[in-house]
């Protein structure tokens, strides 16, 4: 039995959402007191950026265009979206803050496992040794700069839009704000653009990381590496 398309999107955020609470419990901390995150916590944070940034793109789409009957509706639904999107976007935030100030430290080897997220005392010791990536860290941190500036455009333009429809639900409402509509159109392009830049640095890095794991497998043991 062929499932209807909105199954489809269901079942993707369920399966992203999973991601983001189970690879890693998202951002890990050191003994120190630092924050930390693997390279598939960020890989995860941005593809369900990309999914949400596309959802939200769409349910805006619609509310342009929706008649008066419908305009309840379709803000509703604008609005939990937008709500979606604030949510993975503080993530994105907090990644780019942690590679600009600990640099290379902030990605780290190990996940965390679901047991060690449930009961942190058994994971105090977990290994959460920096990633060696070399030259492939500065396009992630470079990526993770520019995704969170484009952020922060699109949820500007975003939460406005809320905002203002929520004191005037109407097609005037909405009229009234056309230029904030199309400016977040636009902003919402260019953040998947930046996303998309962004994962490719990410799988690049991961090319290296898989690279380093195989040269390490490949010497016998005692034997120092050059």
């Amino acid at each position: 039995m062929r499932q209807p398309a909105w199954f489809y999107s269901v079942m993707a955020t369920g399966l992203l959402a999973s991601t983001l609470t189970t690879a890693g419990c998202a951002v890990l901390r050191t003994q120190s007191g630092a924050k930390t995150a693997s390279l598939q916590t960020v890989q995860g944070d941005l593809e369900y950026a990309q999914l949400q940034t596309r959802e939200t793109r769409e349910a805006l789409d619609e509310l342009a265009v929706s008649h008066e009957k419908d305009l309840k509706r379709a803000y509703k639904a604008f609005s939990d979206r937008v709500g979606r999107m604030t949510t993975v976007g503080d993530r994105l935030v907090r990644h780019a803050d942690g590679m600009d100030d600990q640099g290379g430290e902030y990605l780290v080897q190990t996940e965390k496992s679901a047991t060690e997220c449930q009961f942190p005392r058994l994971s105090e010791t977990a290994g959460t040794r920096p990633l060696e990536l070399g030259e492939a860290f500065e396009p992630i941190a470079h990526g993770g700069t520019l995704v969170k500036r484009a952020y922060r455009e699109f949820e500007s333009d975003i939460s406005k839009i809320r905002d203002s429809l929520s004191k005037q639900t109407t097609p005037r409402g909405v009229e009234n704000i056309a230029l904030f509509i199309r400016k977040a159109q636009v902003d919402g392009e260019s953040l998947n653009y930046t996303l998309e830049r962004a994962l490719s640095a990410v799988e690049k890095a991961k090319l290296v990381q898989e690279s380093n794991a195989a040269q390490t497998e490949a010497v016998p043991e005692g034997v120092a590496t050059p």
